[in-house]
This record gives C-alpha cells, structure tokens and sequence, in this order.
C-alpha cells in the first residue's frame, strides 16, 4: 500500500493544504529516507489533488484539510485519514500496527468530535445550534 504523509520537517504537517512536501512511502518502509518526495508548493487544491493521485497515493495520513480537498481526494479513490499529528516515523509504525487512533496521534483541538462521530455546530457555541441561550444581537433573552 502507498502512504502520503504531507511533510513539516520531520512531522506530519499541521495542514494539508498549505503543506510544501509530501512523502510518499510504501507501507511498511521507515523513515524519509525510504520514500520519495514530491513538491506541493504553490499548487491549487485541485493540482494538490492531482499530484497526490499521480504519486499512486491510497492512502494519506494528513493533519488539518478543508472538506474540499478532502472530499476531492476521497472521490479520486484516496483514503484520507485527517486530524493526525506526530512525527512521520512514529506515525508509519502506528499506521502500520493499526494503532493509528490511539489519542497520542490525535491533533490537538480539530477533529476529535468527528472522531467520536458527533457533528459541529450541535448545542455548542455562538451561532450554532443551541447557540448558548443568546438572542438576536447577542442579548441573552429575558422571559416577563
């Protein structure tokens, strides 16, 4: 199986859209120097796409994404597992024992509700469903 990894040095890039590198592994292979690299920089999400696709990517280990490029990806065959943060190598193994969900590799803050399958905007926060008991302008409301 081909792995990518958009790479931050020697980490998993905190965003997929942004990232300059990204790494491509067979599974299984450690470290960077087994793989190659292929340059993201300054390609379009849609280029970003495409050059993942012609890596042979089926796999793509990735921090933060929009759900464009995320659905974008899925729709060319690619699996995307997002919100994953950690170095590259500790990440392939985890990868590879299955151990991937394991909290330690979680990226802080995004994406653990999803995990959990809930959804944004339910019963949290201003604006969102249940917005927090705030009216129009902002105004808590008040009952005569």
């Amino acid at each position: 199986m081909i792995v990518g990894i958009p790479a931050w040095g020697e980490r998993v890039s905190p965003v997929l859209d942004a990232a300059e590198q990204l790494v491509v592994l067979e599974s299984g292979t450690e470290g960077r120097g087994s793989g190659r690299v292929v340059n993201l920089s300054g390609l379009s999400p849609w280029r970003r796409v495409a050059a993942i696709r012609k890596a042979g990517v089926e796999v793509l280990i990735c921090g933060a994404v929009t759900r464009p490029l995320m659905e974008s990806l899925s729709a060319g065959g690619v699996q995307v597992v997002p919100w994953v943060s950690g170095r590259m190598d500790e990440v392939l193994e985890a990868f590879a024992a299955g151990r991937l969900q394991d909290g330690r590799f979680s990226m802080p803050g995004c994406g653990r509700m999803r995990r959990r399958g809930m959804k944004r905007g339910r019963g949290k926060g201003r604006g969102g469903r249940g917005g927090g008991g705030r009216g129009p302008g902002g105004a808590r409301g008040t009952s005569s």
